[in-house]
């Protein structure tokens, strides 16, 4: 009879515990299918499943060790015990599971290395999430090897060198992080731009979280979004109690040497908007290095920052050579405009604030606007150029898809502001962008563009000026859609939809949050146009050459009316 050793076993033990808790819905790949108690499984009092997993067994072979460590990844409890007790005690000492987590799609492969006692850790990537819970995804088939040295103690195998950081089955990391959102500030203050991190399900998250959103944040956001915490704000020790719904934040003195009322109490704001989607914070208290800070009254220049703020719930479209809103099942001509039929216009756009508008001319070598007065102007001029977007700073973008390809923003009154202004992409300049829309709240740019046959969707963060002038692009973050993708529309704040465009065709819209979750919707015959903007009641529109349809459930459902080319503001 041959023995069953507990370490050989740890990963199968995680792929049953990954199958209970999705009701058997999904086996992963390259994996036998065994399922084995684990004593003492559960969920803690905050409601954080927990992995009572074993550790190695006497006797137990090299790889059965390294794949024993690989599996006790999903345990994040007590600083990865379990994970620990398959190093060497110098390497349990200084290892760090913390530092990165690897999300593995299939099952990773251990490979006996060149040198004796060496193994190779060889795994598909789908995404690694680092120190600070920012998750990078990974392009199809990236792969990933990580190296193993191991050595005896006292008679039994244990890794003696590995890297830092823990190795995750796809299919069980949402049982082992959750998406938290951070919450930063555009540059007016008036808006919370959110910064959805992922760290693991495990006591003291809210210190992990505070602890990130001090330090600033993701890449994609930096100089974008502005927190009200200065460089170098931390906390006086590593935890955030919570007593009663109210979480407490003990902040060094240094966070607070230049402070004021006004960013003081933007401060507060930004802990409660951050700590709030825990579910079990209603109110932050912040003290000094224990002592409280008091909350004056409030200044007359703070404003309750807007979560996902909406857009109005009417579209604008073409119909007859002008310009005409859709609202439901309502359409009306939008007055108070001159005669635009010369310019044979299409792709419009119009302001989330006031009353503006731009569109392109029939050839699209024409960018022209609308100004509150009715009086359209060329405002920019270019080569298939892009279909306008209008932030809430006043700013009228388009992409001019001349070579080098140029990220144009025109101001909303050129007058006062000067002209159209060349935004600094050097990321774009080769590739060929068809869609280009800005968030609602102003800080980001979600753009679609291919370069030598690669089709990429990012989102970048808007850089801009005191006054709010943009001047260039933060590092983009790519989305990578299982649909092909010529457009993308935002859906709320941290959601997009993206599809291609065919008259012909059957095209499939994805959303996609970045909170981890997509949707595939129902194919549409003939797709060439998508519509959705942020807000409640805001219905998602398709339209084809010969239609317009609004999304009810998952179905296409045909509308009456044709107007062309919709888009809700923004």
């Amino acid at each position: 009879m041959t023995r069953i050793r507990r370490s050989s076993t740890v990963l199968a033990a995680v792929l049953g515990v990954v199958l209970v808790l999705t009701g058997c819905s999904e086996i992963p790949r390259n994996s036998p299918v065994q399922t084995i108690a684990l004593d003492g499984g559960g969920s803690d009092t905050e409601g954080n499943v927990q992995f009572n997993l074993p550790g190695p067994s006497d006797g137990a072979a090299p790889q059965e060790i390294v794949e024993g460590f690989i599996g006790a990844g999903i345990d994040a409890q007590d600083d990865y015990k379990t994970a620990r007790e398959f190093l060497g005690p110098q390497q349990a000492g200084v290892w760090n599971g913390s530092t990165r987590t690897l999300v593995y799609d299939a099952r990773p492969s251990v490979i006996a290395g060149a040198k004796a006692n060496s193994y190779t850790v060889q795994m598909e990537l789908v995404s690694e999430i680092d120190a600070a819970g920012i998750m990078t995804e990974m392009p199809p088939h990236t792969t990933r090897a990580v190296d193993v040295t191991l050595k005896k103690v006292e008679g039994q195998w244990r890794i003696s060198s590995v890297p830092d950081g823990i190795m995750v089955d796809s299919a069980s990391l949402s049982h082992v992080f959750a998406p938290q959102t951070l919450y930063f500030y555009d540059v007016s203050y008036h808006y919370a731009v959110p910064d959805v991190r992922w760290f693991p399900t495990r006591t003291g998250v809210a210190a992990a979280m505070v602890d990130a959103l001090l330090a600033g944040p993701a890449p994609y956001l930096e100089n974008a979004a502005v927190s009200a915490f200065p460089t170098g704000s931390s906390l006086v020790r590593p935890a955030v109690p919570i007593e009663s719904q109210r979480a407490t934040i003990d902040l060094t003195s240094a966070t607070f040497l230049d402070s004021t009322e006004l960013t003081r109490q933007q401060m507060r704001q930004q802990l409660e908007l951050t700590l709030g989607g825990l579910g079990n914070v209603r109110s932050v208290a912040m003290t000094d290095e224990q002592s409280e800070v008091k909350a004056g009254p409030k200044d007359a220049e703070f404003v309750a920052a807007e979560i996902n703020p909406s857009v109005p719930d009417t579209q604008v479209g073409i119909l007859d050579k002008a310009l005409y809103y859709l609202k439901g099942r309502s359409l009306r001509l939008v007055g108070g405009i001159h005669d635009i039929s010369g310019y044979n216009p299409q792709l419009p756009a119009m302001s989330p604030l006031g009353n503006r508008y731009a569109f392109l001319n029939g050839d699209r070598t024409k960018l022209v606007t609308v100004d509150e007065d009715g009086q359209d102007s060329v405002v920019a001029t270019g080569n298939d150029l892009v279909r306008p977007s209008m932030d809430a700073h006043g700013w009228t973008w388009t992409v001019d898809n001349s070579s080098p390809a140029r990220v144009l923003a025109v101001p909303e009154d050129p007058a006062l502001s000067g002209k159209v202004r060349p935004i600094t992409a050097a990321a774009l300049a080769e590739a060929t962008v068809s869609s280009l829309r800005i968030s609602r709240d102003g800080t980001r740019a979600l753009i679609v563009s291919t370069l030598d046959g690669d089709t990429s969707v990012t989102i970048s963060g808007i850089l801009r000026d005191a006054d709010g002038a943009p001047r260039g692009f933060a590092p983009a973050k790519r989305i990578y859609p299982e649909v092909p993708a010529t457009q993308a529309v935002w859906n709320s704040d941290v959601s997009i939809i993206v599809s291609s465009s065919s008259a012909t065709e059957k095209i499939t819209a994805q959303e996609i949050s970045l909170t981890g979750t997509s949707v595939n919707y129902m194919p549409l015959l003939g797709m060439v146009g998508l519509s959705a903007g942020p807000g409640e009641r805001r219905p998602v529109y398709a339209e084809t050459k010969e239609y317009i349809y609004s999304r009810v459930g998952n179905s296409w459902h045909v509308m009456e009316e044709m107007v062309r080319d919709l888009s809700y503001p923004g």
